[in-house]
C-alpha cells in the first residue's frame, strides 16, 4: 500500500481529540485528581499549559508551518480520498471537545471562587452553509483559543501528535483507526476546502478575537478580527469549499452526515436551513363582497423562514443507569438507531465495564432477520455493532468487536479507552478489544439463554428459525464458547417430527442403558424419516436426531460428545446399538455374510466401482438395502455441497469425489425382494439380464432412499421401463391363459353334445 492510500484509509475512520485546543485539556483528563485538574485546566493557567510557545508576533504577520504539519496537509490534500464525509465528524468532534472543556473550566472557576457551582448555559454548536460565498461555517461556544494557542495548536507540532502520525506512516504501522488520536483531525478540513479560516476568542479574561487563515500552502496568517463578534468565547471555522465539494452546501447533506456520525453528541448541534410552514390568512380578494356578519373566507399560504434547527435530538440512553430506562425507551431507541421501524427486539441487555477498561453498551436481539442478512448471512454491508467514542460515531465495521457468528446481534458500544495506532499502542488495542469482545459475547449468550428459558416456547422457536444457523457457526468457529452454545441447539427427531427438541430433552427421554445420542443427516426431515440408516435404530426404540442442512454435518463434527454421551451417526458403517455387545454384533454379521455368500459376492461383482463393499445385516426392518458411509466418508448431503462449492469457485463438476467416499451397501437378507433376487441368481445364473437389472435396481433404490443421487438417470429409467414392460407382458400372458381356461369348458361341452347327437 502506498503512502497516500495509507493516509486515505486511515482518515476514513478517524475521530478528533481536539485539534482546536491544547491536548493537555482533553476530556479524558477530567478523571484526574482535583489538584492535577486545577494545575492544568485552570483558566488562569491555560497559557502555561502550552509547551515551548514561540514569541507572539505582531498582528497580521505571516507564519510558516512547521515541516511535519506541512507534510500532513500535503498528504491529505493530494491523496485519492474515497470518503471525505468524515471531515464534518472531525470538526464537530473538535467543537464538542471545546464545549466540554469550557463547561468543566467554568465549573472549576466557580468552585474556586466561592465554593459553589455556577449555573451555566449549555454550550452549543451551529453549522451554516452559504451558497453564494461557497462556504460552510462551523461555530461553537466552547473554550476558544488565544493567539499563542492558535500558533501552537494549528501551526506547529507542539502536543498535536503530528510527528507520531508521520512516524507511524513511515514505519507502515499506522492502523485503520483514529487520526484524531494524533491531534491532526483539524486538517481533515482540507479534504473539502482549499482555504480555511479560524475565528476564535478565548474564555480567558480580556482576550481578543483573532483570525487564523491558511490556503493549505506552507504558511498561515494570524490577525485581530473585527468581523461578527463571538459572544463570550468560542471558535468559528469557515471552510471555503473546493469546486468538487459543493454538495456540502446543501443542508440536507449536512443533516445526513450529522445524523450518521454525531446524533448522540452531548451538546446541541443546529443546522441553518429553510423551513416552510403553511398558515391560514384572510383571502382579501374573496372577501371584497363579503356581507355584513358573514364569516370571512381564508386561504392557505406558504411562509418560508430561515432558522437553526437542532439535529441531535436522540438521547444516548446507554449513558443512563438501566433502572432509569423504560422498556418503551429501549424499543424506541432500537427502532430509531437501527432504522427498524417494524421490528420489535426480542431481548436487550444494558451494561457497563469499569476498572481498567471503561465501556458502556446496549445489545439487542432483533425480532426478525435483518433484510441484508437474509441475502447473505455474513453480508459485509450489514452493520450490527455501532462503536462510539465520547458519543461520536466511529465505525460499525470493526471485525474484532464481536465474532461473526454474532453478526445478527445489534447494539452500541461507547468506550473512552479505544486504542491509539502507533506501533506501541497496537498491543493496547488488542487487549482493550479483546476484553470488550469477551463481555459482548457473554452478554449475548445470556440474552439467548433468557429467551430459551422463557415459559413461552414460541419465543425461542422464533429466535431459532431466524438465527439458529449462526449458533451452528459459533460451535464451529468459537471454541472458547462452544460448550455454552451446544445446549442452545435445536433439532427435529424421530419422536418430535414437527417440534424442535434439544440435546437435554433427548437425554431425558433416553432408553434405560442408552449410552449414545443417535443422529442422521439428510436433505430435510421428510427424507430423514425415510432414511434406511435411521430405520436401523428407530425400529429398536431409540430416538434419532434429524440433521437436515449441510451446515449441520460440519457443525456436528465439533460436537463429538454431550455430557457423558457420545454422538453417533447412524449412516456410518459398523453402528453398534447400546443394547447389544459389539463382539456379538460382529459374529452375527459374519454368519449372515457366510449364509448368503452367493448374493453378497454377486452384488460386489455387479456393483464394482460403485460401492466399497456389500455386507449383510439384520438391523434393517423394512428396507431391502441401505447405503452407509465408512467412518471417514462424507454423507451424500455433504458430497453435494462440496460439488456445488467447487462449481461456484470456478471448478468443474467432478461427479464422484473419489473412491474413499464410495458407500457400503448393507443388505437385508430377510426382505422378500432380496430373497427373490437370490432365487433369480440360483435359477437363471449370474449372467442373466434379469438378475443384473434386478440387482442394479436394488442399489439404485437404496441410493435414493439413503440420500444419494443416481449418476446415470437414463440407465435407471431404462431399467424401470424394462421391468414395467416385462410386468406388462407377464400380465398379458396371464390374461391369455386365463381366457383359455375360461373357454375350455365350453369346448368340452360342445364336443360332448356332438357325441350325443351322433349316438
Amino acid at each position: 500500500m502506498n503512502l497516500s492510500n495509507a493516509v486515505a484509509i486511515l482518515l476514513a475512520s478517524s475521530i478528533s481529540v481536539g485539534a482546536f485546543v491544547p491536548s493537555a485539556m482533553r476530556r479524558s483528563d477530567v478523571t484526574r485528581s482535583t489538584a492535577v485538574q486545577r494545575q492544568f485546566m485552570s483558566p488562569l493557567k491555560m497559557s502555561e499549559a502550552v509547551l515551548d510557545a514561540e514569541p507572539v508576533t505582531d498582528d497580521g504577520e505571516k507564519y510558516e508551518f512547521q515541516a511535519e504539519v506541512g507534510r500532513v496537509m500535503d498528504i491529505i490534500i493530494n491523496s485519492l480520498y474515497s470518503n471525505r464525509d468524515v471531515f464534518l465528524r472531525e470538526l464537530v468532534s473538535n467543537a464538542a471537545d471545546a464545549c466540554d472543556k469550557k463547561r468543566f473550566l467554568s465549573i472549576t472557576a466557580a468552585s474556586e471562587s466561592d465554593g459553589t457551582t455556577a449555573s451555566l448555559a449549555k454550550p452549543s454548536i451551529r453549522i451554516k452553509s452559504d451558497k453564494d460565498a461557497m462556504t460552510v461555517t462551523i461555530e461553537d461556544s466552547g473554550v476558544g483559543m488565544t493567539k499563542q494557542e492558535l500558533i501552537n495548536n494549528l501551526g506547529r507540532i507542539a502536543q498535536s501528535g503530528t510527528k507520531k502520525f508521520l512516524e507511524a506512516l513511515g514505519e507502515g504501522s499506522a492502523d485503520v483507526n483514529l487520526i484524531g488520536q494524533f491531534g491532526v483531525g483539524f486538517y481533515s478540513a482540507y479534504l473539502v476546502a482549499d482555504k480555511v479560516e479560524v475565528v476564535t476568542k478565548s474564555m480567558q479574561e480580556d482576550s481578543k478575537q483573532y483570525r487564523w487563515t491558511s490556503e493549505a500552502g506552507s504558511s498561515y496568517t494570524i490577525s485581530e478580527d473585527n468581523s461578527d463578534p463571538i459572544e463570550g468565547s468560542g471558535t468559528r471555522l469557515i471552510l471555503h469549499l473546493k469546486d468538487d465539494a459543493l454538495e456540502y452546501l446543501e443542508s440536507s447533506k449536512l443533516e445526513e452526515l450529522l445524523q450518521h456520525y454525531s446524533e448522540f453528541v452531548e451538546f446541541p448541534i443546529s443546522v441553518w436551513k429553510e423551513k416552510t410552514e403553511y398558515k391560514q390568512v384572510p383571502d382579501e380578494e374573496a372577501n371584497k363582497d363579503l356581507a355584513e356578519g358573514e364569516e370571512p373566507k381564508m386561504k392557505t399560504v406558504p411562509e418560508t423562514t430561515q432558522i437553526y434547527e437542532q439535529m441531535n435530538t436522540n438521547k444516548p440512553i446507554w449513558l443512563r443507569p438501566p433502572s432509569e430506562v423504560t422498556e418503551e425507551e429501549y424499543k424506541d431507541f432500537y427502532q430509531s438507531a437501527f432504522r427498524a421501524s417494524y421490528d420489535e427486539p426480542q431481548a436487550h441487555t444494558h451494561f457497563s465495564l469499569e476498572g481498567q477498561i471503561e465501556c458502556k453498551a446496549i445489545l439487542y436481539i432483533p425480532g426478525m432477520l435483518p433484510f441484508e442478512l437474509s441475502r447473505d448471512m455474513f453480508d459485509e454491508d450489514a452493520r450490527n455493532i455501532r462503536l462510539y467514542v465520547k458519543r461520536v460515531f466511529i465505525n460499525d465495521k470493526f471485525e474484532d468487536i464481536v465474532p461473526r457468528w454474532l453478526k445478527f446481534v445489534r447494539g452500541v458500544v461507547d468506550s473512552q479507552d479505544l486504542p491509539l495506532n502507533v506501533s506501541r499502542e497496537i498491543l493496547q488495542k488488542s487487549k482493550v478489544l479483546n476484553i470488550i469482545n469477551k463481555r459482548l459475547v457473554r452478554k449475548s449468550l445470556d440474552m439467548i439463554q433468557s429467551i430459551a428459558n422463557d415459559e413461552d416456547d414460541s419465543k425461542y422457536i422464533l429466535f431459532w428459525n431466524n438465527f439458529g444457523k449462526y449458533l451452528k457457526v459459533g460451535i464451529i468457529e468459537d471454541q472458547r464458547n462452544k460448550e455454552d452454545i451446544i445446549p442452545l441447539l435445536r433439532f427435529f427427531s424421530s419422536k418430535s417430527v414437527d417440534e424442535y427438541t434439544s440435546l437435554d430433552e433427548y437425554v431425558e427421554g433416553m432408553k434405560e442403558g442408552q449410552k449414545s445420542i443417535y443422529y442422521v443427516t439428510a436433505d430435510g426431515k421428510e427424507k430423514a424419516k425415510l432414511s434406511p440408516a435411521a430405520e436401523k435404530v428407530r425400529s429398536r426404540g431409540y430416538e434419532v436426531l434429524y440433521l437436515t442442512e449441510p451446515l449441520d454435518e460440519i457443525m456436528i463434527e465439533s460436537v463429538t460428545k454431550y455430557k457423558d454421551f457420545k454422538l453417533v451417526d447412524v449412516a456410518k458403517e459398523g453402528v453398534t446399538l447400546d443394547d447389544e455387545d459389539k463382539e456379538e454384533r460382529q459374529k452375527k454379521e459374519e454368519k449372515l455374510n457366510e449364509d448368503h455368500k452367493s448374493i453378497k459376492d454377486y452384488l460386489e461383482t455387479l456393483l464394482a466401482g460403485k460401492v466399497q463393499k456389500v455386507k449383510m445385516t439384520d438391523l434393517l426392518s423394512e428396507s431391502p438395502a441401505a447405503l452407509v458411509q465408512s467412518a471417514y466418508g462424507m454423507s451424500p448431503t455433504m458430497q453435494r455441497y462440496m460439488k456445488a462449492q467447487n462449481v461456484a469457485a470456478g471448478g468443474a463438476d467432478v461427479g464422484s469425489l473419489g473412491s474413499f467416499n464410495q458407500a457400503v451397501l448393507e443388505v437385508n437378507p430377510s426382505h422378500p425382494i432380496v430373497q427373490d433376487l437370490e432365487r433369480m441368481i440360483i435359477s437363471e445364473g449370474v449372467d442373466s439380464d434379469g438378475a443384473k437389472n434386478y440387482g442394479t435396481l436394488l442399489f439404485d433404490v437404496a441410493a435414493l432412499t439413503s440420500g444419494y443421487e443416481i449418476e446415470d438417470s437414463g440407465d435407471f429409467a431404462q431399467r424401470i421401463l424394462t421391468m414395467m414392460t416385462g410386468k406388462a407382458k407377464g400380465d398379458i400372458a396371464d390374461a391369455v391363459v386365463e381366457e383359455v381356461k375360461v373357454d375350455a369348458p365350453e369346448a368340452t361341452e360342445t364336443a360332448e353334445s356332438s357325441e350325443s347327437a351322433e349316438e
